[in-house]
């Protein structure tokens, strides 16, 4: 019938006056290692888009000889090498943490990993995103999207009323894991010069302002429901074949809905290994538990010295179709995924009624063909959901998840 409905009058949508983006400033001005660098916005009589908000930084990699003078080699920056700068980042409404990301190098290279496609990729330059890493004189400057470091930030679209702000980045520890040094007579040192956060301003039209404050007179709670993502560590698995590792024990509300397990071996804060990549450490199973459920449910019978990880690699292939209900497109192909990043990911978001009350036990049980190498890290990256409420004009913000 729509064919046929000629005298239809066009229809264009101006609830939307403006799209201004304003950028923040820390408070403070120091940005070296363990600092804590704190960003806020105060003004609460604005419409604000944290979805689309980006965090710009800027600074320069040093390298030194062993006699205090700068070197002229160029820096080898690995993979995502600024997330790997900052220990943890999150997100607060009116105090409260809405969203954080712990690990913030390991968390964004494993979620980039298994959520980019090859086109995706090339964008993410932007903030050093480069699968062979790069070179370059050491200066650099980068904006990072919230929505690519942060679950709020890329599940929940919508604009945030009536709140006070704030974004806090912790600087790790070490710079080590940014860069890669093979000779052991340079030394380095890494200054971030700006930190910025640019946030969009939406001006809305008068119509859609009135329904705004009517909103905001009753005070009724919005709720924002966003996937989270929850980094755990394992810093050093013994020497075995086998191994049981009990993760975390889960509330009903936060129940994985996926469970992403990797390994490095001798890679964390070495300066001569590049920490972006990840080992698949000869694991032929990967079992996970939720109490009495296992997930998969058939072993998976991987053996990577003969090539035999297809298995696994339809299961990194289904993750975009799964989580965004996107085409199959994977940023790796089957060689890049042995070599670069041999995730086990595990989709567990189909769930019977028997973990619908009480606790979840969160369990990994993985077995390996050889020993597990020395000095070997496992990661457990586990996606569940989360709801939060908050109330515009009384300022109060719940976490129900």
């Amino acid at each position: 019938m729509s064919i046929l409905q000629i005298t239809d009058l066009p229809h264009f949508d101006s609830s939307i006056e403006s799209y201004e983006v304003h950028s923040y400033n820390p408070y403070n001005n120091s940005f070296r290692e363990n600092d804590e660098i704190r960003i806020p916005i105060h003004q609460q009589d604005i419409y604000v888009l944290p979805s689309a908000s980006s965090i710009y930084i800027e600074g320069q990699a040093k390298l030194f000889g062993k006699d205090g003078h700068p070197s002229k080699k160029p820096v080898t920056f690995t993979n995502n090498p600024v997330m790997y700068l900052f220990q943890d980042i999150r997100y607060e409404m009116n105090g409260i943490e809405i969203d954080r990301i712990k690990n913030s190098g390991i968390t964004s290279t494993i979620k980039s990993y298994i959520s980019f496609n090859e086109a995706e990729s090339k964008v993410a330059a932007l903030w050093g995103w480069n699968l062979n890493g790069f070179q370059s004189d050491g200066h650099f400057s980068v904006v990072v999207p919230l929505n690519k470091i942060l679950g709020f930030a890329e599940d929940y679209n919508k604009i945030v009323i009536n709140c006070k702000h704030e974004l806090i980045l912790n600087r790790s520890n070490s710079n080590l894991n940014s860069i890669i040094l093979t000779d052991e007579n340079v030394q380095l040192q890494i200054d971030i010069q700006r930190v910025q956060w640019r946030v969009p301003h939406i001006k809305v039209s008068d119509r859609e302002r009135l329904t705004l404050l009517k909103h905001l007179e009753r005070d009724k709670a919005i709720q924002m429901a966003f996937r989270n993502w929850d980094l755990y560590e394992y810093p050093l698995l013994p020497k075995t074949t086998k191994h049981s590792w009990s993760v975390k024990t889960a509330s009903q509300l936060e129940k994985p809905r996926y469970v992403i397990f990797c390994l490095q071996t001798n890679r964390k804060s070495n300066k001569s290994k590049d920490s972006s990549v990840f080992d698949h450490c000869d694991v032929t199973n990967v079992t996970l538990f939720l109490n009495s459920q296992y997930y998969p449910y058939e072993p998976l019978g991987l053996k990577f010295s003969e090539n035999k990880y297809s298995i696994l690699y339809e299961m990194y292939v289904k993750f975009r179709q799964s989580y965004y209900s996107s085409p199959v497109d994977p940023l790796l192909d089957l060689k890049n995924f042995k070599e670069k990043a041999p995730l086990f990911i595990i989709d567990c978001s189909r769930q019977n009624d028997c973990l619908k009350t009480g606790p979840v036990d969160v369990r990994l049980e993985f077995e390996c063909s050889t020993l597990i190498p020395d000095n070997t890290t496992a990661y457990c990256l586990i996606i569940n959901d989360r709801l939060v409420e908050y109330k515009p004009l009384s300022n109060i913000v719940r976490r129900l998840s």
